[in-house]
């Protein structure tokens, strides 16, 4: 089930320091000209010196560590912050989020995104954290509830597609498709007015059309994907795995190929290609090919 986290950064954070500490105002200066490391040591001081500053200067260092890939130093950060102040409601989703990401399974992400929307119940995007965090955990009537209560708060249109598709796989993992279907349908619509329609969402509504052998207006939906994001890996993978059940052996291997072309970095999106690329190839009777992928897979 392919999933993606949208991190909502707050703007401003809950209990704001005084814009005129000193340490703060070089800190946002550092940032604005890009000299994250700069301003990360000029918060280090900062906090240093009063930890009690509030919990923006936390937030904006959690952010600069993150922007240096220093992950565990901006957990660090994130965990003394929520330590000092536990009810701030931005600092929660933020650091929740951030854990989320590096670890889905984790219980900490979970009760710090629970705890970030009885915080700020007014917020959709605390209730999308946590709907993401139980459906990634297999709690899809807590996530379903979650998105909903998203919706009900009137999000930002990108943040409804994707609010909208996790109700749609709760509900398909739920076994019940047509719930899950009108919810898949919903997120269409409003995919198609976006100026940049999200492809994982669409491709996530082809991936059920697909489950429910309704592989046709699954394959339609793929071309409407590829129309807008030709380069998208993962609709290329799966136009390969329909030409591959059709028989049509040479075609699939070429859209496998683009998949992995567009894979990236992405460590399941290329073991993803180089699988169905080492099957695809030994039944092609490409041994050397074949083998070189199964290689690839061993080795990673």
């Amino acid at each position: 089930m392919a999933i993606w986290i949208l991190l909502l950064w707050p703007a401003l954070a809950q209990h704001s320091v005084d814009s005129r500490d000193a340490n703060l105002q070089a800190a946002r200066a550092y940032i604005a000209q890009g000299n994250f490391a700069k301003a990360a040591e000029t918060l280090d001081l900062a906090l240093a010196a009063n930890p009690d500053a509030g919990s923006e200067p936390y937030l904006t260092l959690m952010d600069c560590r993150l922007k240096l890939d220093q992950q565990e130093k901006a957990l660090e950060v994130a965990e003394r912050g929520v330590k000092r102040y536990p009810s701030s409601g931005p600092l929660l989703k933020a650091v929740g989020a951030m854990i989320l990401q590096e670890n889905s399974s984790s219980d900490r992400a979970g009760e710090l995104l629970e705890r970030a929307t009885k915080a700020m119940p007014q917020d959709p995007g605390a209730h999308y954290a946590y709907g993401l965090w139980a459906l990634m955990n297999h709690h899809e009537e807590i996530a379903i509830v979650a998105e909903r209560s998203a919706l009900a708060l009137s999000p930002a249109d990108d943040l409804k597609v994707q609010a909208l598709t996790f109700i749609g796989l709760g509900e398909d993992a739920l076994k019940r498709p047509q719930r899950a279907e009108a919810a898949f349908r919903d997120a269409l619509a409003a995919n198609r007015k976006l100026p940049h329609p999200n492809p994982s969402a669409l491709l996530e509504f082809a991936m059920f059309l697909t489950r429910q052998s309704r592989q046709g207006e699954a394959q339609k939906l793929l071309d409407e994907i590829l129309k807008f994001a030709p380069g998208f890996g993962p609709a290329h993978l799966e136009r390969a795995k329909y030409l591959s059940a059709q028989g049509d052996l040479e075609p699939a291997l070429a859209e496998a190929k683009i998949a992995l072309d567009q894979a990236g970095t992405d460590p399941k999106s290329l073991r993803a290609a180089h699988a169905f690329l080492a099957k695809t190839c030994f039944a092609l009777g490409r041994m050397d090919e074949a083998e070189m992928h199964q290689r690839w897979i061993e080795s990673h």
